[in-house]
């Protein structure tokens, strides 16, 4: 719900009352990515992370990436997202991450596959994202064609998806291209 003050405050308790409950520091390492605050949010985290027995150790490793990711830290974001998805092969999240981060990098065949795992695990979420960035991997690869197809697949499956309006502006620039 946004309500990033009362969140921290929820998790600080849970935490307070039982130091060891990894639930509540991966979820307070949401809350602090969110708010931007990745210093503290790799705290959480990685504790979360040193519990062998811990549950949803792919959603920790999906967090710690997006902490790199969202500093322009790449390199090391890809590595958490990985291992995310070595724990969790279905993980539309994790998928959709790297390949974004692959695109980062320019290595636009290694995004268009992680991309494709993306759409297909992330199908039923209503999650238009990696077609965008899927299509502009393909158009990166000189796959004109194949990308407005991935843009209007997107338009067509998620008709009001956040990123529609990104979608239709990439649809229409690549119509005015000369690549094939």
């Amino acid at each position: 719900l946004k309500e990033y003050e009362h969140s921290i405050i929820a998790f600080k308790n849970a935490i307070s009352i039982k130091p060891t409950y990894s639930e509540a520091h991966n979820n307070l390492g949401r809350v602090y990515i969110e708010i931007k605050d990745f210093q503290n949010a790799r705290k959480h985290l990685n504790q979360a992370a040193s519990d062998l027995t811990y549950s949803n150790r792919d959603k920790v490793w999906l967090n710690l990436g997006l902490t790199y990711f969202y500093q322009d830290q790449y390199d090391k974001s890809e590595n958490f997202f990985l291992k995310s998805i070595s724990m969790n092969r279905s993980n539309c999240l994790a998928y959709n991450y790297y390949g974004r981060s692959q695109v980062e990098q320019q290595k636009f065949a290694k995004a268009a596959k992680a991309l494709d795992q993306a759409i297909y695990h992330c199908r039923k979420k209503g999650f238009d994202e990696p077609h965008y960035y899927s299509a502009i991997s393909f158009f990166r690869l000189g796959y004109k064609a194949k990308a407005i197809a991935r843009l209007q697949e997107g338009r067509k499956k998620f008709p009001k998806g956040p990123n529609r309006k990104k979608i239709d502006e990439m649809i229409n620039l690549m119509k005015l291209t000369d690549t094939k």
